[in-house]
């Protein structure tokens, strides 16, 4: 389930046009779009970041005790800017706006709730760079 919710996420996030001028990706440009919008916690040396980048990846998650038809998992979404402070809090509050209360369809799945539940600034160890990290809850009623 977890795999087919990273799948999920990543068309969510790659398809939403706002989001990609934000990363200043143009749709067609599918080499930006696996450079700057990433499925795993670890990344290139952050010190070489020249555009923004957006990882995201599973931390935890568990099964409901009182409903084993009940998934519960969390995700991480770092948004990584070269410095600039007010884009990475431009691109994590559209973020907000496009995950928090959202209700989606995905096969196997009869409800897909997301809500943002944590957001907050990140070190990266690297003067150079700025992180915003936004940690998402994702409730899913397993078919």
């Amino acid at each position: 389930m977890v795999v087919d919710l990273y799948h999920h996420l990543y068309e969510l996030l790659s398809t939403d046009s706002q989001l990609l001028a934000l990363l200043g990706i143009a749709p067609e440009d599918k080499d930006s779009l696996s450079k700057q919008i990433i499925k795993r916690r670890k990344l290139a040396p952050l010190s070489d970041v020249a555009k923004p980048l957006l990882s995201f990846y599973a931390t935890s998650g568990k099964r409901d005790t009182h409903n084993p038809l009940l998934l519960t998992s969390f995700f991480r979404l770092d948004v990584i800017t070269p410095g600039n402070i007010e884009l990475a809090h431009q691109i994590a509050n559209h973020l907000f706006h496009l995950l928090d209360g959202k209700s989606l369809s995905m096969n196997g799945i009869e409800g897909l709730d997301m809500y943002v539940v944590s957001q907050q600034e990140s070190d990266t160890g690297h003067s150079s760079t700025y992180c915003f990290t936004l940690v998402t809850k994702f409730t899913l009623q397993v078919c």
